[in-house]
């Protein structure tokens, strides 16, 4: 039998990293607001502001409040492997997958990835239980070898937080930008500069989306 844990310092990095992706995120739209009705010609008043300091302030606190209960679930995961079944026990509750209703395996990519357990559908529910296994731990290479023997493992690249926060970057770069150096070609016009701004944004969102 194999039990696996999170290290405390892996855990602590791995909730970190979530809490700074879905702040980054969440003020997104914040920036766009803001871009919006400067391209349009509308200065912001001071309830604006007002809404706007309310609005990051709201996500600081969601980010900090998301870090510590990602922090606890991470730090409280055991997950054990033996020749039958694979289970995952949380700070509340646990469930597992006999070997037998394994669906897949997949492993993703990156220091902040890990592998996957799915199983079947439940023939009464039709639920798909998974069991996700972190990389960091000491034990994680022997997790892996185990359920690799049930099943062929697939492969998944996975997106770091410090190349989705550059693409997001860059994305507010060219909210910032674009319009600026199409004005001579779009004559001016809100409607066009509007358009731009919120195809942004349409492509900010895909770009940051988690995969």
């Amino acid at each position: 039998m194999i039990e696996y844990r999170l290290p405390q310092g892996a855990a602590e990095r791995r909730a970190q990293a979530a809490a700074v992706v879905k702040a980054v995120t969440s003020l997104m739209p914040v920036v766009l607001a803001v871009v919006l009705l400067r391209r349009l010609g509308h200065a912001p008043n001071g309830w604006f502001w007002a809404v706007v300091a309310f609005l990051v302030a709201l996500v600081a606190v969601r980010a900090l409040v998301g870090y510590g209960t990602a922090r606890r679930r991470l730090a409280a995961l055991k997950v054990t492997v033996d020749d039958a079944s694979i289970r995952v026990d949380g700070p509340r509750d646990g469930w597992s997958i006999p070997r037998d209703r394994v669906a897949r395996i997949v492993e993703i990519d990156g220091s902040l990835g890990g592998v996957r357990v799915e199983s079947v559908p439940d023939p009464r529910s039709g639920v798909v239980f998974v069991v996700d296994v972190p990389r960091g731990g000491a034990g994680w290479a022997d997790v892996r070898a185990a359920v690799e023997q049930w099943r062929p493992i697939e492969r998944r690249s996975r997106r770091g937080p410090a190349v989705r926060l550059l693409v997001g970057a860059l994305v507010v770069g060219g909210i910032f930008f674009l319009p600026f150096l199409l004005d001579d070609f779009v004559a001016r016009s809100k409607i066009v500069a509007a358009g731009l701004v919120a195809a942004t944004w349409i492509a900010m969102r895909l770009a940051l989306r988690g995969r």
